[in-house]
């Protein structure tokens, strides 16, 4: 079970928010309006090693999401960055805090927010881009402190700059930010250039308030100018204090019979996932690492945690055929899925589409508070178009399996909130899970964007010792942090 040590005067601070959240828009929504009254996350105070989860340092993890709003007829649009603060009684909506993407009518934040300590002080930051299309204007952090978050401000980086990931790359104790496509077309060397197929680069911390780097590398991550990576996930999977990052890329290129018999078109050795351990002088290729995460069939998007509980993150991958399944691929001191054999599970519907879901966009964490860790997976084709999310609870053995597994969606008995009548909902989880009223437990905000009649919902399901409980499930809408859905 994870415990936090909470000084006397942090829980007065939660316990006097707890009554002034109690009105119109407290606690778990109450008002409708597009902008309810605010108030304060209670304060909290620096950590040696910040928890991702907690931005004010008040022992209570926070939710962060982006919001993407539109108009009836299509024609506006508008994106915001909204954080949501936890406490001794949950997620708070009256300490959500807004940031939006700009005042373009195609504005978008560029990159998802990041969690990291950027500037070393012992709260955790948020990170991200924003711009229009795929071009980032700016890049901004929200410094995290005693009273929460800070409004945006923007670093001083390189233009267009992009942040994939964040991460510590060379072991000096410092967060790294990377963007796996910035520069101009590959072996420019120029840091200061933009295009798409081009070199990345690699910012080392520490950083300044203003943004400002150490030191920087130009990375060649663009397969010879065609394609930069869509996503980055890192963990430090051999422990040796550098992390490493899986890329993946997204190859859809079309080839006439021309063009292949004139050699023309793509080069033969593109590969959809990339694989680099980080050093002091920028990245180095593993390309037996790609092989193991690229033979598995059709790997999506991996994501990272201490499956197993043994002190080094693991990668978690979902594929979709010949049925939905998620495979876990162990960290070691002698390199990743060289140590404890990988643990696959898979669906147990029909090898069709409904099931090639499961195992979907899996999350880490002790929700039942037995000391084990599980994990939470999504099927977004469960029931047509429904969604549902699992929870495989961790064994004796460190493995999870679909023993004792727990599935809820849109029609569990207990559920608040109105769903979608039609199986319409796409209910699903947001990673990561939190435990947003500390309590031990972790837990998952589920978004069904067609409850309450399409004014959409989050759903917090709680974690207990017996795994979530639905009748515990706490319900909040858009409305409830100041961003519907519907724009007017």
């Amino acid at each position: 079970m994870r415990t936090r040590h909470r000084p006397a005067a942090v829980l007065g601070c939660a316990l006097l928010l707890t009554v002034a959240g109690s009105g119109a828009s407290g606690l778990f929504g109450g008002g409708r309006s597009s902008r309810p009254a605010t108030t304060r996350p209670a304060a909290g105070k620096p950590a040696g090693h910040s928890d991702p989860g907690d931005f004010n340092g008040d022992g209570y993890d926070d939710f962060v999401d982006v919001v993407r709003s539109k108009s009836k007829d299509g024609k506006k649009h508008a994106e915001n960055l909204v954080v949501v603060y936890g406490s001794r009684t949950g997620l708070v909506t009256t300490t959500a805090r807004r940031t939006p993407a700009g005042t373009e009518p195609d504005a978008v934040f560029t990159s998802a927010p990041l969690r990291a300590d950027l500037d070393g002080d012992g709260f955790t930051d948020l990170v991200g881009s924003r711009g229009t299309g795929e071009t980032a204007r700016e890049t901004f952090a929200l410094f995290g402190g005693a009273h929460g978050l800070s409004g945006a401000r923007r670093l001083d980086l390189p233009a267009g700059f992009r942040p994939l990931a964040a991460a510590d790359f060379d072991g000096d104790g410092s967060v790294d930010l990377l963007d796996g496509g910035h520069g101009g077309h590959s072996g420019s060397g120029n840091p200061n250039a933009t295009g798409k197929g081009g070199d990345g680069l690699l910012l080392y911390g520490p950083f300044d308030r203003e943004g400002t780097p150490a030191r920087q590398a130009v990375l060649d991550l663009s397969q010879h100018g065609y394609v930069t990576p869509a996503t980055a996930t890192t963990g430090d999977f051999d422990g040796d204090g550098r992390a490493e990052v899986v890329f993946t890329y997204s190859l859809d290129f079309e080839q006439d019979e021309s063009e292949v018999e004139e050699g023309k078109g793509p080069p033969s050795d593109l590969h959809s996932i990339g694989v680099y351990e980080g050093g002091e002088r920028g990245l180095v290729r593993d390309t037996r690492q790609e092989k193991i995460i690229g033979g598995l069939t059709e790997p999506g998007v991996p994501e990272t945690g201490d499956a197993d509980g043994d002190g080094l993150p693991d990668l978690l991958v979902h594929t979709k055929f010949p049925t939905g399944t998620l495979t876990i691929l162990y960290g070691a001191k002698s390199g990743l899925d060289t140590g404890r054999e990988r643990t696959v599970i898979g669906s147990t519907g029909a090898a069709d589409w409904y099931s090639s879901g499961f195992g979907s966009s899996p999350a880490v964490g002790d929700v039942d508070g037995d000391g084990r860790p599980d994990v939470v997976v999504n099927t977004p084709t469960f029931r047509g178009h429904d969604g549902k999310v699992t929870l495989l609870p961790g064994g004796a053995d460190g493995t999870q399996s679909l023993d004792g597994e727990q599935g809820i969606d849109s029609k569990t008995d207990g559920l608040p909130g109105t769903p979608n009548p039609y199986d319409w909902n796409a209910f699903g989880q947001r990673p990561p899970l939190l435990d947003v009223d500390g309590d031990g437990h972790m837990d998952a905000v589920v978004f069904g964007p067609l409850y309450e009649k399409r004014k959409g919902a989050y759903l917090v399901l709680r974690g207990t010792d017996d795994g979530f409980a639905p009748k515990e499930t706490r319900l909040f809408t858009p409305d409830d942090i100041g961003v519907p859905l519907r724009l007017t």
